[in-house]
């Protein structure tokens, strides 16, 4: 049986709120270097005037291990995002490849949501945001809806991300 790489866990500090994905990799870089293989159990995507972002788990990132790794965990210390690496008996916990691969797997599979067409749904955020529409259509898996919004002036059909969007319930 080949050994599995072994994988860091990095906590987030408690004392910032709302951490972007764009600023846990940035710190990561800063950190570690560009070379580095990265976990972040926050899927980030920019699709046109929307970012799309889903979050598996708060709190955590995961670092895969090696020599230049170690070398620069004390580097941790001078980024105001990461708390500590976690640790077990003296020694640094870690976890596998396959878990990290079960982890990238769920994160995944946050993104596909299933809407019926005829569906009303709510934009939660992005240039229609607040605004109701009705679903016309699923694209890519499920993780983009064709949305058709009224307006008075206007009927307007945009690709939406799919994590940007909650079901309206029907009263009556």
């Amino acid at each position: 049986m080949a050994a599995t790489a072994a994988w860091l866990i990095l906590e987030l500090s408690d004392f910032l709120d709302n951490i972007q994905y764009k600023d846990i990799e940035n710190a990561l870089i800063t950190t570690f270097g560009r070379e580095i293989d990265y976990f972040i159990p926050i899927y980030y995507e920019e699709i046109g005037s929307y970012t799309s972002t889903s979050t598996l788990m708060d709190g955590y990132v995961f670092v895969k291990d090696s020599p230049e790794i170690q070398k620069s965990i004390g580097n941790i210390r001078d980024h105001r995002l990461f708390s500590k690496v976690l640790c077990d008996k003296g020694q640094y916990a870690t976890i596998s490849s396959r878990v990290i691969a079960g982890l990238r797997q769920k994160l995944k599979n946050t993104l596909k949501k299933k809407y019926k067409s005829g569906s009303r749904v709510k934009v939660l955020d992005g240039v229609f945001k607040g605004l109701v529409g009705e679903v016309i259509g699923v694209e890519d898996d499920g993780r983009r809806i064709m949305v058709r919004i009224k307006r008075v002036s206007r009927e307007i059909i945009a690709p939406i991300p799919a994590t940007l969007l909650e079901l309206v319930m029907e009263i009556g």
